[in-house]
């Protein structure tokens, strides 16, 4: 799936819940977020013709800060390190809810919408 196809399933997951709803969706919501994020840091990485398919997420960010544009390499890395405390779950915190979780989607549909419009 693309980028955009899996950030619109994300956002699919959160229709009809409330903004203060937090709970299972949510948390599923944020994992699929992160995988756009992921996908979009992947292509973004062939674009710049640096395939790193076994690099780990934060070389690959930090990759794409060097080669790439910096701001836009700063908000994915940004976005993916929320949806990752998103995704987690630990017994002392509080799931993330949904307006949370609405509210990184849209950061990530923002900085995929932006590179999808012109170049860097």
């Amino acid at each position: 799936m693309t980028p955009l196809e899996l950030l619109a399933y994300a956002q699919q997951l959160l229709v009809g819940l409330s903004r203060s709803t937090s709970g299972n969706s949510s948390r599923l919501a944020a994992v699929v977020a992160r995988q756009a994020v992921e996908e979009y840091i992947d292509e973004r990485c062939l674009a710049i013709d640096a395939p790193c398919e076994r690099a780990t997420m934060r070389s690959r960010l930090a990759l794409l800060r060097a080669l790439d544009d910096r701001l836009r390499a700063d908000q994915l890395a940004s976005l993916w390190y929320q949806l990752s405390a998103c995704c987690h779950q630990h017994a002392y915190e509080l799931s993330p809810t949904v307006g949370e979780v609405r509210a990184l989607c849209e950061g990530v549909g923002d900085v995929v919408a932006k590179a999808r419009v012109g170049p860097c």
